[in-house]
């Protein structure tokens, strides 16, 4: 079963069932020149593309939101024009698009309802969603640990709709031995503390890098795995502690082994191990993973291990985004407990 996303512009609204209107609306500099206009700039088009049901629309940008994009909120009308609080999101990832509209098929407790969406507005080819908006989350402590469960759910109920679709992609492949220089390369610089430490730990690592990385060529990375799983892309329509959560944010959405999503966000709990509560997330999952029917290899425990050991090697090349020393340090025991 393969879907594709060319072609006009398209909304799931039930009375979409016209031509697609034209903007007349002038944009400068156009867009042979490369330039995408966004938000409010499109605004009109999209009014039109969601045939004026749309209403109320506000844009914002979030303090961590990154390039150019925008989202907005506003109201959706619907058959018996009911208004619905949904949120806009353009320009977006083509495959973010694909990936919450074929979600939004397969179950209601898996991400927000989408209510419209397409690849074009106007003569810009740009990806854009309307969905559901979610009134409580990101999932935070304010969900007293149970947040992690709710998480795990909703990622396992992920995993079994993306099983229906094969896998069309070859799983991106990382060059290990240039993010073991770029680290040891890092620790040289005095960028980090515990320098003798890491040294030896890295020089360690290299002995086994080869071992590591044959290893893991047994696994099947033959399934879609999230990329960026973690609690700021999972939201909830009912107030804490209650559930289910849903996700968001399938930007990142590649080929591979559930074991990448698993020990990423277990990763972020490694210096705060506390918050967990005694759970035992990659378990965790792997178990969603045995309900929901999908495979799950004995070797994982194995596996698993070799990642965390990958992950902790790369964490003085990545200090941008992993730099804070209570998790330099946490990454550097894991590391040292692995070689």
């Amino acid at each position: 079963m393969t879907e594709h996303l060319s072609g006009p512009a398209r909304t799931l609204l039930p009375s979409d069932t016209g031509p697609k209107p034209t903007s007349s609306a002038s944009h400068s500099p156009s867009d042979e020149q490369g330039y995408i206009p966004h938000g409010r700039e499109l605004e009109d088009e999209l009014l039109q593309a969601c045939n004026q049901r749309l209403i109320d629309v506000h844009w914002f940008r979030t303090d961590w939101q990154r390039g150019g994009a925008s989202t907005g909120k506003g109201l959706i009308l619907d058959e018996q024009l009911k208004p619905h609080n949904v949120v806009i999101k353009l320009p977006i990832p083509e495959s973010e698009r694909l990936w919450h509209t074929r979600l939004s098929k397969a179950d209601n407790d898996i991400v927000p309802h989408v209510y419209a969406h397409g690849d074009q507005l106007g003569q810009y080819n740009v990806n854009w969603i309307v969905m559901e908006y979610m009134p409580f989350g990101p999932l935070s402590s304010k969900w007293d640990g149970k947040e992690f469960d709710l998480l795990v759910g909703a990622y396992g109920r992920m995993a079994k709709a993306m099983d229906t679709y094969p896998v069309t992609e070859e799983p991106p492949v990382k060059d290990w031995q240039a993010i073991w220089q770029k680290s040891r390369e890092m620790v040289h610089s005095h960028a980090i503390a515990n320098e003798q430490r890491w040294n030896k730990a890295l020089k360690l690592a290299h002995r086994k890098l080869k071992q590591w990385t044959t290893k893991l060529q047994d696994q099947p990375m033959d399934h879609w795995v999230h990329g960026d799983l973690h609690f700021g892309n999972a939201l909830s329509r009912v107030a804490p502690p209650d559930g289910p959560a849903l996700l968001i944010d399938f930007a990142c959405v590649h080929a591979g082994h559930w074991l990448t999503d698993a020990i990423y966000l277990e990763h972020l709990y490694w210096a705060r191990r506390d918050m967990l509560k005694g759970r035992k997330l990659c378990s965790m999952i792997a178990k969603q993973r045995r309900k929901n029917g999908l495979r799950v290899c004995a070797q994982w425990p194995q596996w698993a291990q070799i990642h965390r050991a990958l992950l902790a090697m790369s964490t003085p090349a990545m200090l941008e985004h992993d730099g804070s020393p209570m998790h330099v340090e946490a990454a550097l025991n894991i590391l040292e407990a692995s070689v």
